[in-house]
């Protein structure tokens, strides 16, 4: 009780706030007055070397650290997939001596990841192995084997043999083959990774076969302390470049990467390289044509050395420039900083201009001392519009967290309102958790008071309930079991609702919903199975994070009808609830008690499965004659999506489906033996199958009356 009366004296305390609105309005009008008077003073003040000059600091550092993050988010994809794969590879999920499956597993990889421009293995016997992203785009494969046979000797062509193959949507296909000089464990960043532990970032180089300058991060992989090749990922850094190309500081300034050594990595121009043929390289900062960058370099070097600014960071001047460095986090071992470089006077050059200013500043004070009232008017006209419209979406039922007015206004008045405003919100929003969203609003929406009454529709029912919840129960204190309940609730909930259906009620740990009131939907059982089928994977989830806390998983049991029914408000005057009621309500919750009898987790009525059919993998499982039910009806299994469903499953369902007609014909023993096809065409581990099988021989042994139909029937819920 201690919340709610805190929330109302907050509320109070926060209408009460403020000032009446005719001596505002005067108060300010006068304090615009001695603003503008004071304001020569002021503006001098503001245009100070020091301020500018933290300005530019602030600005630089944000920049660096943006510049910093945007790479680090576009190379931090290799580190993961680099030690999985390692990790793959060394429990002998990867055979690095399969190219076929190294090609698979590197194409995989590239295509998931755009920024990986190559993907790769160097084996310890000289082979490597690779998939790179083309500047088409398309992906490509190559493999590069020390094959020095008696016609590359001969012919000088090289002891290499390049095999070029492009990817198709069955695998790879040879392109080109040739010979050639390559071998990669004699690369730099081979020899860096065979001589260290661990993945590691390289220092940048150029590509060999397109002379593009990259990064690369490399792990060994080894057995025991024998080296048995490394992988490698390798980005391209022309994005880097582009990126900085779009970054402003003031008007003339840029925002440069570099190596500790003085590689530019990455320059607004796209300017990252130098020479010509066998002599291009990664261009130095040193010697490089964007002057200023080669100046500031310069001053670097002649005050402590360019190295130590990039390691350590810190801001300079050199010239008329603004200079700083911002390295990266050592943690990530990348040997990168950021060098930002602006003109002087693209800051400094408005101190020069405040003199010219504060003239202009004291005329216009005096008309902003006129003008206040009629300003300040529009700000509390403004005020009361937010409110206005925050009503208006009240009256929707859009019941957002945010307070109407967070910080409150100065005018009392105005704050009065605010308060009420969010007060009317929260009883809303609490009202809203006892009632289907989507029936309020359309109460809402009609202006109407709700009575009883009801009418027949035909809806789509859905009950769910957690096997041997009451053994969970006893393992649980009761704070414990609220707060396990509520989460699994609560996801389960989520996945009705997308599908915009209406959760009736919760009844402990069951779940009852329908879909197609108060919203009509023409695809109802379709929204419900796939409302089903999300239950079921947000329970698996849910289940597997619970194990690994220790904590008791609880599988969810599903049953879906749809049929005729009764919906309405049930209740009295005083009191009443909307709800569905009639016999289908009642077939779609033996629908889920049955699933215990067949071992199945979703089960559908006759009238689900045949609305769904086309578009959900369903298998008939039985006829069954329910507790209350003279009449059997064909019960059926959901699946799962038929775009997502396996050629096993289909081939299994078709298979029992035969069985089943071997069954309702009263062919007993070639009824269990196709029943164990269908088990064997699902894996071997299906229950239904070995349910029915196991019947079929006990009709062998003692078979039905004359007059059996081919139903079961079920005497208890």
């Amino acid at each position: 009780m201690g919340a709610p009366a805190q929330t109302t004296r907050r509320e109070r305390h926060r209408g009460e706030r403020g000032l009446p609105l005719r001596p505002t309005l005067v108060t300010v009008v006068a304090l615009l007055i001695v603003l503008g008077a004071g304001g020569v003073g002021l503006s001098a003040y503001v245009s100070s070397t020091q301020v500018v000059d933290g300005l530019f600091r602030d600005l630089a550092t944000r920049i660096g650290a943006a510049t910093t993050q945007r790479t680090l988010r576009y190379l931090e994809p290799a580190v993961p997939y680099a030690a999985m794969t390692a990790e793959l590879a060394d429990h002998g999920a990867l055979a690095i001596d399969d190219e076929d499956a190294l090609l698979a597993h590197f194409h995989a990889a590239v295509a998931s990841n755009p920024s990986f421009t190559w993907a790769s293995f160097a084996r310890a016997d000289g082979t490597y192995v690779a998939v790179q992203r083309a500047e088409e785009g398309r992906l490509r494969g190559t493999i590069r084997s020390q094959d020095a046979d008696a016609f590359g000797a001969l012919s000088g062509e090289g002891p290499t043999r390049w095999r070029e193959l492009d990817a198709t949507s069955t695998g790879f296909v040879v392109r080109d083959e040739h010979r050639g000089t390559y071998d990669a464990r004699t690369r730099g960043w081979y020899q860096e990774a065979a001589s260290r532990e661990g993945g590691r970032w390289v220092r940048p180089f150029l590509f060999f076969t397109r002379r593009q300058p990259g990064f690369m991060y490399v792990m060994p992989l080894r057995d025991d302390a024998q080296l048995r090749g490394v992988f490698a990922v390798e980005y391209e850094i022309s994005y880097l470049s582009e990126f900085l190309a779009t970054l402003r500081v003031g008007e003339n300034g840029r925002v440069y990467l570099l190596t500790h050594d003085g590689l530019v990595v990455a320059h607004p121009d796209g300017q990252v390289t130098e020479g010509e043929g066998d002599a291009l390289a990664i261009a130095r900062a040193a010697s490089h044509p964007d002057v200023a960058l080669r100046e500031a370099f310069a001053a670097m070097e002649a005050s402590g050395g360019a190295a130590r600014w990039l390691a350590d960071g810190g801001h300079f001047r050199f010239g008329e420039h603004l200079a700083m460095a911002h390295p990266f986090p050592g943690e990530h071992g990348m040997d990168l900083a950021v060098l930002v470089i602006a003109p002087e006077a693209d800051f400094f050059g408005e101190v020069r201009r405040q003199g010219a200013i504060a003239v202009v500043i004291a005329l216009v004070a005096l008309i902003l001392a006129v003008l206040a009232g009629v300003v300040f008017s529009n700000r509390i006209s403004g005020a009361l519009r937010v409110i206005a419209d925050e009503m208006e979406r009240i009256g929707r039922f859009e019941l957002s967290d945010r307070p109407v007015s967070g910080d409150g206004s100065l005018v009392r008045e105005v704050n009065d309102m605010t308060a009420v405003a969010d007060r009317m919100k929260n009883g809303l929003r609490s009202f809203g958790k006892y009632v289907p969203r989507a029936l309020v609003q359309e109460l809402i929406g009609s202006g109407e008071e709700a009575v009883l009454g009801g009418r027949s529709r035909e809806l789509t029912i859905l009950f769910s309930d957690v096997a041997g919840f009451t053994s969970i129960s006893e393992k649980l204190s009761p704070s414990e079991l609220v707060e396990q309940l509520g989460e699994y609730l609560d996801a389960l909930s989520s996945c009705v609702e997308r599908e915009h259906g209406t959760v009736d009620k919760y009844i402990g740990d069951a779940i009852m919903a329908f879909w197609g009131a108060p919203r009509e939907l023409s695809d109802h059982a379709l929204r419900a199975c796939r409302s089903a089928l999300a239950m079921q994977q947000a329970a698996r989830a849910l289940d597997a994070k619970w194990q690994a806390e220790g904590k008791p998983p609880m599988k969810t049991r599903i049953g879906v009808n749809t049929g005729e029914c009764v919906v309405g408000n049930i209740g009295s005057h005083e009191r009443m609830n909307y709800t569905v009621m009639g016999d289908s309500v009642n077939l779609a919750s033996r629908l889920e008690g049955l699933n215990g009898a067949y071992g199945t987790w979703i089960m559908l009525g006759e009238t689900t499965a045949d609305a769904v059919k086309s578009e959900m993998l369903v298998r008939p499982l039985d006829w069954v004659a329910v507790k209350g039910k003279a009449r059997a009806i064909l019960v059926h299994e959901l699946l799962g999506t038929r775009a997502s469903s396996s050629e096993a499953q289909r081939d299994g369902v078709e298979r029992y489906r035969e069985a089943l007609d071997l069954y309702r014909a009263r062919r007993f023993e070639e009824a269990a033996a196709a029943f164990e096809r269908a088990r064997e065409a699902f894996g071997g581990d299906d229950e239904p199958s070995a349910a029915m099988a196991q019947r079929c021989r006990a009709y062998v042994a003692e078979p039905p009356p004359s007059d059996w139909n081919g139903a079961s029937v079920r005497h208890s819920k």
